[in-house]
């Protein structure tokens, strides 16, 4: 893995991602904007997007550990939700498709796109 110049910045910007992710699933769900996608893809789509980013930020032998965290991002989401008792409620389907995210995100690092950060802090290149 390389160095990157601007580390503390993607952590950042991550970290408010992480934020939206957490915002987006407490918050009632009438005060949310309806993108008319399904909910479970909604899921599946954000933990994608979460396993990238931080795919990207970590070396892969700590995919095991970025995986888990995110789980229990996405498990302790849906367990607030049932306590919460503001028009939200835990659903496993939902716990999945976090799950599914997290593979396919990390798959999709695996297979490329770890290097995502390194490439936005080459480009563009003056030769």
């Amino acid at each position: 893995m390389t160095t990157r110049r601007h580390h503390r910045v993607w952590y950042l910007l991550g970290a408010v991602l992480t934020l939206v992710v957490i915002v987006s699933g407490l918050v009632p769900s009438e005060d949310l904007p309806r993108l008319q996608l399904s909910d479970k893809f909604e899921h599946l789509i954000a933990y994608i997007g979460l396993a990238v980013w931080f795919g990207g930020l970590l070396p892969p032998r700590r995919y095991v550990q970025l995986a888990l965290a995110l789980l229990a991002l996405g498990g302790g989401i849906e367990i607030a939700q049932g306590l919460m008792g503001l028009g939200r409620e835990a659903d496993w389907r939902d716990f999945l498709a976090d799950a599914l995210g997290v593979g396919f995100g990390l798959s999709l690092s695996l297979a490329g796109l770890q290097y995502w950060a390194s490439w936005l802090e080459q480009w563009p290149k003056q030769r």
